[in-house]
């Protein structure tokens, strides 16, 4: 089933919708990058959080859309897009978990400030085209450590908060969920990323690599891994909104919205069969016959540049199917 996009009277709204979320992409990136030279870092860091917040409230697939397709388009600013694309993970994975309230808040605070020991190297990592230097490679090892150190001097003294960031490397059978879920979702933003050596993995691939445990350890560990890695994927499915697809029909298209089935959404077509941009975006619901998806795409590998406002309203019209 498809639908062929309608005049759109709400691609002013919907643009201000990616605005905002471009704006506190920046904001964060600056807090992040000079922490100390703000004396309220810790009250800039929760209204940061409570508007991320409110946000993807208003439209959590919008906001894996928006999130998602920062995080897969460039290496550029890396440190920032992946602390909110993980934030977003964690937030919506978490409930599914049974995380009581007050860590979820603290889990949320965490993997935003998880790399504030290192935050300029992993932007400078990211765009490196050589192996880290012996001096870089130390700092990547201990900026764990001192991002929790870093944070205590700020003014933070949530526990939670504090033990996650420190413990965000670590492995371990004892490790708590909230820990091992800013693992996972660590793991799975970080793989569908592009660094200046490599392009990002599809989303199937970094899925997978999510929930592998075979490098945190043995028995129950491994369990709990593999049980957060199954939840983060039935949460945003197995092809996130953001993500690029080819199609039964051998065109390609976006993913937007998540369904109630995990491997098949809704997209909108972008490409068509001989690699050239359609005129209008199509919605298409993947769960009909014929319009299933054959392959989850590497996103550097699909040339196209998409009106997001567009595709976004698009988006919501798919809640009324």
């Amino acid at each position: 089933m498809s639908f062929a996009a309608a005049p759109d009277p709400a691609y002013a709204l919907m643009r201000e919708w990616t605005l905002r979320w471009s704006d506190l992409e920046s904001d964060l990136a600056h807090l992040l990058l000079q922490p100390r030279t703000h004396k309220d870092f810790c009250a800039r860091l929760h209204a940061l959080q409570v508007q991320a917040q409110e946000l993807l409230q208003i439209d959590p697939d919008a906001s894996l859309y928006w999130l998602l397709q920062l995080a897969t388009s460039s290496s550029i600013g890396y440190s920032s897009s992946h602390a909110l694309m993980c934030w977003a993970l964690c937030r919506l994975v978490a409930p599914s978990l049974d995380c009581p309230a007050a860590k979820q808040d603290s889990l949320a605070h965490a993997a935003l400030t998880m790399n504030i020991g290192m935050t300029q190297l992993q932007n400078t990592l990211a765009e490196q085209t050589i192996e880290p230097s012996a001096e870089q490679r130390a700092a990547i090892d201990t900026h764990a450590a001192r991002g929790a150190q870093w944070l205590r001097e700020l003014g933070v003294t949530d526990a939670d908060w504090l033990h996650t960031v420190e413990q965000h490397h670590e492995r371990s059978d004892e490790l708590d969920t909230p820990t091992r879920l800013l693992q996972a979702a660590d793991r799975y933003a970080a793989q569908i990323s592009p660094r200046e050596t490599r392009a990002g993995r599809c989303v199937t691939d970094s899925g997978r690599h999510a929930m592998l445990a075979t490098d945190a350890g043995t028995g129950s560990g491994a369990s709990a891994i593999n049980a957060i890695g199954h939840a983060l994927l039935r949460t945003v499915g197995i092809c996130p909104p953001g993500s690029f697809v080819r199609l039964e029909d051998d065109t390609i298209a976006v993913v937007l919205r998540r369904t109630t089935q995990p491997g098949a959404p809704w997209v909108a077509s972008v490409l068509d069969v001989a690699g050239s941009a359609l005129a209008e975006p199509t919605l298409i619901d993947t769960r009909t016959d014929g319009c299933g998806i054959a392959a989850a795409l590497v996103a550097q590998t699909v040339r196209v540049r998409l009106n997001h406002a567009r595709l976004l309203h698009l988006s919501r019209m798919a809640l009324a199917h």
